[in-house]
């Protein structure tokens, strides 16, 4: 795959956290009768993401081991870490990494990323914060940009 198209689809994924956080400033008294259906997609879409990985590498246990591992953490990070920008900050590292596995099939990367960007708009919808807070959020998600775009090169 080219460097470019991967580049612009990690950031065209990514772009799923401004997206949420600007249906949020359309309309913020929707957010607190949604948040119990934001929360359940969130970890359906993130499911959905690991499902289709690991189906696409039935071949591979060591991939499947992997995947599922990865999966466990997730869930385990959501219910133990209280505070959402070092959980989302985890949670798009990891995305990153599955993001890269993805790259070797068009159809499974187009497929993830597009889940990745649906995830990320439940992920920033279901956020309160000062428009302050909106960038540090950004910047410490960015960690999702550097590791998928560090891995191609590796």
């Amino acid at each position: 795959m080219q460097f470019a198209n991967y580049f612009f689809a990690s950031i065209i994924s990514f772009l799923g956290l401004v997206i949420g956080f600007m249906l949020v400033k359309i309309a913020p008294e929707e957010q607190k009768q949604l948040i119990k259906y934001f929360s359940f997609a969130k970890k359906f879409f993130l499911l959905l993401i690991f499902i289709f990985l690991i189906f696409h590498y039935s071949y591979n246990s060591l991939y499947i081991l992997g995947l599922i591992a990865c999966c466990m953490l997730l869930f385990y990070i959501d219910k133990k870490i209280n505070d959402i920008i070092k959980k989302s900050m985890i949670t798009y590292a990891i995305l990153g990494f599955l993001f890269f596995l993805s790259s070797k099939d068009t159809g499974l990367f187009v497929f993830v990323s597009s889940l990745i960007m649906i995830y990320g708009i439940f992920v920033s919808s279901m956020l309160e914060m000062k428009s302050k807070a909106y960038e540090k959020f950004l910047s410490n998600n960015a960690v999702f940009i550097l590791i998928a775009n560090i891995l191609l090169f590796l």
